[in-house]
């Protein structure tokens, strides 16, 4: 834990159901370890949030060399002790992995040691790094595309060949898909097959940096409708 400046409170989390949680500051980021209470001990939280603190903080300068970025210092990462604190701090489902909210720069991630046992740790910290460097799309119902960016560059699933996916025939089709979501892991881990499949085509045909300003430049939705409309025909 080369860089791991302890900066330790324990406090009552008061916007939260929380009875404890444990608030950490490594390199200017705040880490938070939300706990259930008399589970895990502070030690034990120390070394879990210094162990993720070095990777995260690693992977984010990383990413932001690759893409000739400024590294943003402003980020709020929340770590849950286990999957039933993670979907009360979410209202996610318990098998998802981690989510960003980019209003608030806030990270939630499921127990590092979990995701390591899933063999997901390193995808899935780079996956949720991708959507905070990504473009952001204003139009919240759209905001899917930018998932198709980040799943295809760090995928959270296997990748499938598109010949064997069934994809909507239509672009209204395929929105509509992503419109509600879905507490079935199945029907989630479908979708987000497809978002892989489809980012990986804009990638290959049009590269990054396009795909980064087609979600920079708030595109229209016709400009998304004639991709979608390509990549159908596609082989």
């Amino acid at each position: 834990m080369k860089r791991f400046a302890l900066f330790l409170i324990l406090f009552l989390f008061s916007i939260s159901v929380f009875p404890e949680s444990i608030r950490y500051k490594v390199d200017g980021y705040e880490f938070y370890f939300l706990k259930n209470q008399g589970v895990s001990s502070a030690s034990q939280s120390q070394e879990i949030v210094g162990r993720f603190a070095d990777q995260f903080i690693s992977e984010l300068i990383n990413e932001s060399e690759r893409l000739n970025l400024k590294r943003p210092f402003e980020a709020f990462v929340f770590i849950a002790e286990n999957s039933k604190v993670f979907s009360t701090a979410t209202g996610q489902p318990s098998f998802v992995a981690a989510r960003f909210l980019s209003e608030s720069n806030r990270f939630y991630f499921q127990n590092p040691k979990t995701l390591e046992k899933r063999n997901i740790l390193t995808s899935t910290i780079r996956h949720e790094i991708c959507h905070f460097l990504s473009p952001h799309l204003e139009n919240e119902n759209f905001r899917w595309l930018e998932e198709s960016y980040c799943e295809a560059l760090y995928p959270t699933n296997t990748i499938v060949p598109k010949r064997f996916l069934a994809f909507p025939k239509t672009w209204d089709e395929f929105k509509k898909t992503y419109s509600n979501q879905s507490s079935k892991k199945q029907v989630t881990s479908q979708k987000y097959k497809l978002l892989a499949a489809w980012g990986a085509w804009i990638l290959k045909e049009h590269g990054e940096t396009q795909f980064r300003n087609l979600l920079n430049r708030q595109s229209p939705e016709t400009k998304w409708k004639l991709l979608y409309s390509n990549f159908l025909k596609s082989e």
